[in-house]
């Protein structure tokens, strides 16, 4: 190998490890983001008794418009924290993407066949059907029961407080949901297809 092959492999791998210490702070501020889910869950829990304590100290309230209201801002919450997970989860793909490039790049100098389990973390994946096989069927899952809990827990407090309430929560909720799925799907038919390779 000559000195400008060694200088550009030098060059190359030293943005590669900077791209993939960028990469990792970005999927752990991702993983952080599930903490957020926790606490707002962790909130829908202690609705009822919050709205009931303030309606106590203060009988002008109407207490099923109180938990109503309370419950729709913590629904308008949980869609900007999934909006912004989302976006993050799109830039990381991006990651993965420049990262093959490298990957590939540095393989080519080093005369390492493409077969070669050699700087083949990110590249390897699209062979493997990792994504598609492990974090979509994972990341669904989770959206399905948080989803599932963040829309039935509180459309159920509401039935027993006031059903109209119930029933728009339920329509808001599952509209949210949809569209979220929708934004979801697309971003990932970006990232996964071969044109954007």
């Amino acid at each position: 190998m000559n000195t400008n092959s060694e200088q550009k492999i030098d060059y190359l791998y030293k943005e590669y490890v900077r791209l993939s210490e960028k990469s990792d702070e970005l999927i752990k501020i991702i993983f952080d983001d599930f903490k957020l889910y926790g606490v707002v869950g962790a909130i829908i829990v202690i609705w009822k008794p919050i709205s009931d304590l303030a309606i106590s100290t203060n009988l002008k309230f109407d207490g099923s418009l109180l938990l109503f209201w309370g419950f729709l801002s913590l629904l308008a919450i949980i869609g900007v924290i999934s909006s912004l997970n989302l976006m993050r989860q799109a830039y990381a793909w991006h990651f993965v993407h420049n990262l093959k490039a490298y990957e590939v790049e540095i393989k080519k100098l080093l005369g390492e066949a493409e077969d070669s389990w050699l700087f083949n973390f990110n590249a390897g994946k699209e062979d493997s059907r990792y994504i598609t096989a492990t974090y979509k069927i994972s990341y669904k899952f989770f959206a399905f029961v948080f989803g599932s809990f963040a829309i039935l827990m509180p459309f159920i407090v509401l039935c027993y407080s006031n059903f109209l309430y119930a029933v728009i929560y339920l329509l808001l909720s599952l509209l949210g949901l949809i569209l979220y799925l929708q934004a979801f799907r697309k971003v990932f038919r970006q990232y996964s297809s071969k044109s954007y390779l």
